[in-house]
């Protein structure tokens, strides 16, 4: 893969762009040439989303020029708000739901008219496209039914049948198995060697490195660095990163005291999985084609029976009985994307943090003495003023310590960590592995499932491989640390 010809397809000339006193972008300069797959990667979050929303429409920058296929479409004397043939594919669809495939890639562009052409064509057309590319997916199945990977297919499909001048991807590992991954990475050669551009966003230099002809490193919302091909080297950028084992020391908590073991259970995407979890551990469940979390947490919660085999935690039967107050019985989980599913916004910080805690102890019980000395233990490490803080203005980081803290608090036996780091820059996981951390030097037991295991290996005492919903292979922590474990 590489640049077809040196044709513009995106420039963008010192632009500065601010907004409520907060500058987003500050002298950002980017090419991106026609075949190209670029890579951003944000080192912190801070002007991301900002810059993905000034490529797709022009709106006012402070300072600066933002050329696209060599026409002048926002400078900073002159604002159209014009929208840009840029499209955008994040872990958030943009297809509507309950329409068909083929509806969603031709019906909901801008001037169609479905009177004019019939189902029949329709569909042609689509099998068509996605024959090209070797996915196959039925034109009149409802979005809704499919999976990630293959919504993913449909708008880049949408995309480049919409004639789009740039394709912005971005943070969409997170949602992806890395069997589907990889061949998201072949649909991108393939367009790309067509002259399709991309800009492909992620927090991982390791899967940026492997799919882009030159990647950006962005921090403060200034580009630092271009790499090009032969940059590309992990000492090259380690300047830029920063370590995730700092001040991290050994832990041994666990004695070979099993907590949770499965024996050979089947569901539908659990095919005779067997696994033993000692009290203590943290164990990554690595699920190589992203089928498997959601059944896990359902036959945790109750929600789920086994086909076959059976559940066993502290060495007892675990029954639906159990199961269905899995909280109560010492099984939490902290859910992919934490600050969004897991925080009251309606709620003050401290009725937060003891939310568990007042389900655990009796009412008659928790009084206020009790609460105060919870505000007092807590405030030694987030801060007397954060109590008086409104929810919504708090940093990503402050809000993962209330999730995690509001666990720690709770002192379970086990914690499920969905997808931990989803979604977050690298200063944010770097804080993320430290909380996981902290749970580990409790004697908790951590079980992390994830689809992409990244930075979940800096935490972790052993890795299990998943793969059609077995495990496949295992590792332990001297094992992944000496190879290059990347299924």
């Amino acid at each position: 893969m590489g640049v077809l010809m040196r044709k513009e397809i995106l420039r963008m000339e010192n632009v500065t762009k601010s907004y409520d006193g907060v500058t987003y972008l500050e002298n950002f300069n980017m090419q991106i040439y026609k075949g190209e797959v670029m890579g951003l990667i944000p080192i912190n979050r801070h002007g991301k989303s900002e810059l993905i929303e000034l490529l797709c429409q022009n709106s006012s920058i402070d300072y600066g020029r933002i050329y696209i296929n060599n026409e002048l479409v926002n400078y900073y004397e002159h604002s159209t708000n014009s929208v840009n043939r840029v499209y955008v594919i994040n872990q958030k669809s943009k297809l509507i739901q309950d329409l068909t495939v083929s509806d969603n890639i031709f019906v909901l562009r801008r001037g169609f008219k479905k009177y004019v052409i019939n189902n029949k064509v329709l569909r042609e057309q689509v099998n068509k496209y996605l024959k090209e590319i070797g996915v196959y997916i039925n034109p009149d199945e409802l979005i809704a039914n499919l999976n990630p990977f293959e919504q993913c297919c449909v708008e880049l499909v949408k995309a480049i049948i919409g004639g789009s001048n740039l394709i912005i991807i971005s943070d969409i590992t997170n949602i992806i198995s890395v069997v589907d991954l990889s061949k998201l990475y072949q649909l991108i050669n393939f367009y790309s060697d067509k002259g399709y551009s991309f800009l492909f966003i992620g927090s991982h230099h390791e899967e940026i490195f492997t799919i882009c002809d030159r990647v950006s490193l962005m921090k403060d919302g200034t580009i630092v660095k271009v790499l090009d091909d032969q940059d590309m080297k992990n000492d090259l950028i380690k300047h830029y990163t920063i370590s995730f084992t700092d001040n991290k020391q050994k832990i041994d908590r666990y004695n070979g005291q099993g907590i949770l073991e499965f024996e050979n259970i089947c569901t539908d995407n659990l095919n005779k999985m067997s696994f033993s979890i000692k009290k203590g551990e943290c164990v990554v469940l690595f699920d190589t084609n992203n089928t498997i979390y959601s059944e896990l947490l359902e036959l945790m919660n109750g929600e789920l029976k086994p086909k076959c085999g059976q559940i066993l935690y502290n060495n007892q039967l675990y029954t639906e009985s159990i199961a269905r107050k899995a909280l109560d019985n010492g099984i939490a989980v902290i859910s992919e994307n934490a600050t969004q599913k897991m925080i009251f916004y309606n709620l003050s910080y401290v009725d937060n943090l003891y939310f568990l805690i007042d389900k655990k102890i009796d009412k008659t019980i928790m009084n206020r003495k009790i609460k105060k000395s919870i505000v007092r233990e807590y405030e030694k490490i987030v801060g007397k003023e954060i109590y008086e803080k409104d929810l919504s203005s708090l940093e990503l980081a402050s809000l993962y310590n209330l999730v995690y803290y509001r666990i720690h608090l709770y002192n379970p036996n086990i914690v499920f960590c969905v997808q931990p780091f989803s979604g977050a820059d690298m200063y944010l996981r770097k804080h993320i592995s430290d909380l996981i951390y902290e749970l580990k030097r409790k004697g908790i037991t951590i079980i992390i499932i994830a689809v992409n295991i990244s930075d979940t290996l800096s935490v972790a005492d052993r890795l299990m491989i998943i793969e059609k919903g077995s495990v496949l292979k295992e590792y332990s922590k001297e094992e992944f640390e000496s190879i290059h474990v990347i299924a």
